[in-house]
């Protein structure tokens, strides 16, 4: 950030000037792993423009694999303290974090309510897919069928869940309405 030229923390927190040119707040994807955004730009962003953040994993296949080599494509990748690393660099190669660490590291850096943060995962990434309403689509034979909503809880919804315990820890996972997983 420089008072002259604000970058992304200006257009974020700029509604005034974005509402001059007929523009809405952007939203904005985190990877909140503690190595691809410091804590301090992830709280500042967040502040700036709350309901427009969106927390991403950009996880590859070594998710939960531990440290050592492991391979994304034909590139092969080095995983030592979370921090995923093309072999024999420096260059990030992706994350290795779960989404419920995204969470609980958001939580941590910004302070925020869980309810918040959990906004973030659910109901934004489906504002800006636009699936957080019904829309019509068409379907087989070109007839048109109603496309249902994801990231909200309601009736019609697509029935995607994650329950967490208090810690935020996955208990278990349904995707469309099936069970898919047991974490206990």
């Amino acid at each position: 950030f420089h008072h002259r030229k604000p970058g992304l923390v200006g257009l974020l927190s700029s509604e005034t000037k974005l509402g001059r040119m007929n523009l809405q707040r952007p939203f904005f994807s985190m990877i909140v792993d503690g190595i691809h955004v410091h804590e301090s730009a992830v709280c500042m962003a967040y502040q700036s423009n709350p309901h427009g953040c969106v927390l991403v994993t950009d996880a590859m296949a070594a998710m939960g694999l531990g440290d050592g080599d492991h391979h994304l494509g034909s590139m092969r990748v080095c995983i030592k303290d979370g921090r995923a690393t093309l072999a024999g660099t420096d260059t990030l190669a992706g994350s290795v974090v779960s989404m419920d660490t995204c969470v609980k590291r958001f939580l941590q850096f910004t302070g925020c309510e869980i309810g918040k943060a959990l906004l973030c995962t659910t109901l934004h990434p489906a504002m800006v897919l636009n699936r957080h309403v019904a829309r019509q689509k068409r379907g087989d034979g070109g007839r048109a069928e109603m496309d249902a909503p994801i990231g909200i809880l309601e009736v019609g919804a697509t029935a995607d869940l994650v329950v967490l315990n208090d810690e935020l820890d996955v208990l278990g996972t349904w995707v469309g309405g099936v069970f898919q997983c047991n974490n206990r």
